[in-house]
């Protein structure tokens, strides 16, 4: 058959696919999968700036390609049976890297497209990373994209006189000068590029003397973090900006309660560096992208190969706005896989996409990620052959699980910890923080409850990080515990108010939970209530420091400790415990700036000693993976992030 006709006939079929899909779904007449996996709660979303979790990114990783991507390399550990993965070509075919590891020039493939044809080409790299930097999407990973020159800046919103800037003007799409903001769809409005020229507080406003405390209190706040940004704009020459020529000089305001003056001031949704035109991240040509770090990232081929840095399609965005655009009948992907519907609290189903520059290698052409929580009815639908993935067994029966054959555990590098809200007391109190560490059988949790060879945790950084000496941590005693409770002000218990531990719903963290409230109770005299939410809900309660404990936990997304230590740097967008500490901070810094890979690993190694010894957060244990898989899936195996790529699944006929 001819290569053109054989393409006509595969995105036909594709097609059918889709279709017969969509008019099953309506008749709740679903055809079952190839493969089917269990993937916990229902993703929050499918936009890779938003996602946060494991069941969002099981998903994005077959669904979207990033410059690398992560793939097995060599023989699997004969020991754990854990596969190496490395970065390898993704849409990028090949890169260099400068000599000093500061600039990575990457060479992407002429027949990469998108799932609806349309070329990917360097400049949606730009693009996505820009949009995945930029304040209003709130993306919590935008810190892996701080070590590109100028990023970090243009995510915080830090801008000083002097600086080249964009003004996203106040013209979004169906929005007027004096009306509330249009839905971002970004690019937003109509961008101008100029110089900050002076950086100033407008006039604080008059407050009406019977205003309650609470309205003086907040014109007060609004005031504060109100700024007047005088810009001198720069002319345009096609998409060429000429920075010197300035063409006029304009005041913007981003507050919408701002009077707006008449000597030429106007509003302003964004004020900030411009990142995209500065040379951090460059597009010369199509196929070319090259990257200018600020600091020697030696993990940056990771980063490259993670979600939140994949393309995302600009075209689509635009015309659909967020969310929207990630609906099935609307979104477009550039992965092994399309999304060929979704169910809420059911299923997503993945379709492959024979567009996809390697779909010839791709072994199977539906999968579904169910949405199920429950660990029994997941091992249920296993053993009447619904499933054929189960990716969180019950943990009340780990001991005859391991027992079979088709039981695959091995350690990964990942760690499960309680998160502390230091704002709140008494959990301000480091005394307070490590007493009820130091109250923790973790020995008990692992024995007992987990029982599938965790290893109990006293630190952040699971062992087994290449050149890097493991932080044993605190380990204390449970006198000790007793003494820094009664010189915290709580001798015997007494006084220390009753708190919250919460968790999303899982059996598992509710036997964990269980247990630690009661040695809690035994240890110190000390009560805690327990609260399970469903997994949306529990990550903004998280993000928005509105919980005294809250169980957590991180999957490397590299092999290197920063990818735990900048969790609890005091500007990371992942620290949900309000704790900072400057030295802490410092020393991460360094070790990002430091070329030399021991005393890289010393300083790394020093922040998370302050880390252990100041316990933002209590950690409990180090994971071991458990899978449940059919014998007839192969290509399915334990690796080191427990991140899994379907196109190297292969199903054997089923005994």
């Amino acid at each position: 058959m001819p290569l053109e006709l054989r393409r006509a006939f595969l995105v036909v079929a594709a097609i059918v696919v889709m279709v017969s899909l969509i008019w099953a779904s309506r008749f709740d007449a679903m055809p079952p999968a190839d493969f089917s996996f269990q993937n916990g709660t229902d993703p929050k979303t499918l936009d890779p700036h938003r996602a946060t979790g494991q069941p969002e990114s099981r998903i994005l990783f077959n669904i979207f390609t990033g410059l690398l991507e992560e793939l097995p390399e060599g023989d699997p550990d004969p020991e754990t049976g854990v596969q190496p993965m490395t970065p390898q070509a993704g849409i990028a075919s090949s890169y260099e890297v400068s000599p000093d590891n500061m600039t990575y020039t990457f060479h992407l493939r002429d027949d990469a497209t998108w799932s609806d044809g349309v070329p990917i080409t360097s400049a949606d790299f730009v693009w996505s990373w820009t949009r995945m930097l930029h304040p209003e999407t709130a993306c919590e990973y935008n810190f892996q994209l701080f070590g590109v020159q100028h990023a970090e800046a243009y995510a915080t919103g830090e801008v000083q006189p002097g600086d080249k800037v964009e003004v996203e003007l106040w013209d979004r799409p169906g929005e007027s000068i004096d009306g509330d903001p249009a839905p971002q769809t970004f690019p937003r409005g109509t961008i101008v590029h100029g110089t900050l020229k002076a950086l100033d507080k407008p006039p604080q406003p008059n407050v009406p003397e019977d205003a309650s405390k609470e309205e003086k209190s907040k014109a007060t706040a609004d005031w504060q973090s109100e700024w007047l940004y005088t810009v001198d704009l720069a002319k345009r020459d096609g998409d060429e900006i000429l920075w010197d020529e300035v063409t006029e000089t304009v005041t913007y305001t981003k507050n919408l309660q701002t009077p707006l003056a008449k000597d030429n001031t106007q509003r302003a949704h964004a004020v900030l560096v411009a990142f995209d035109q500065l040379g951090g991240v460059e597009a010369p040509d199509p196929f070319t992208l090259i990257v200018h770090l600020r600091d020697p990232l030696p993990y940056f081929p990771y980063l490259t190969a993670y979600y939140p840095l994949f393309p995302v399609p600009r075209h689509c965005i635009e015309e659909h706005g967020k969310p929207m655009w990630t609906r099935p009948e609307n979104i477009v992907t550039c992965g092994p896989y399309k999304v060929g519907l979704r169910k809420l609290r059911d299923r997503v189903r993945l379709v492959k996409d024979e567009r996809w520059y390697d779909a010839d290698t791709v072994g199977i052409e539906t999968i579904d990620a169910l949405s199920i929580e429950s660990q029994n009815t997941a091992l249920n639908m296993y053993e009447t052959g619904e499933l054929d993935w189960v990716t969180d067994p019950p943990v009340t029966l780990i001991e005859e699980l391991k027992q079979r054959d088709d039981y695959h555990g091995a350690p990964y590098l990942s760690v499960y910890y309680y998160e502390l809200n230091t704002k709140r007391p008494p959990l301000d109190d480091v005394r307070v923080r490590k007493a009820l560490s130091m109250a923790i059988n973790r020995e008990q949790i692992v024995r007992e409850v987990t029982k599938a060879g965790q290893q109990p945790a006293f630190a952040l950084v699971p062992p087994g990080i290449a050149g890097y000496t493991h932080v044993k941590g605190n380990r204390g005693s449970l006198e000790e515990a007793k003494q820094l409770l009664v010189e915290a002000g709580y001798p015997g218990g007494r006084g220390f108010p009753k708190f919250t531990i919460l968790y999303n719903t899982s059996e598992s963290h509710r036997a964990i939970a269980e247990v630690i409230q009661q040695q809690w109770q035994n240890n110190l005299n000390v009560k805690a209530d327990l609260q399970n939410m469903e997994w949306g809900s529990f990550l903004d309660k998280r993000q928005q420091q509105k919980y005294d404990i809250s169980r957590a936990a991180w999957n490397g997304d590299y092999p290197d400790p920063n990818t735990f230590l900048d969790l609890f740097l005091s500007k990371s967008p992942q620290n949900n415990t309000a704790w900072n500490n400057p030295r802490y901070d410092e020393l991460v810094a360094a070790a990002a700036s430091e070329s030399d890979k021991v005393k890289r690993m010393e300083l790394l190694a020093e922040a998370e000693t302050i880390w252990a010894d100041e316990l933002p957060a209590i950690p409990i244990y180090y994971y071991v993976g458990l899978n449940i898989i059919k014998p007839h899936v192969k290509g399915l195996f334990p690796t080191p992030q427990d991140t899994h790529p379907f196109q190297t699944i292969r199903l054997e006929p089923k005994p």
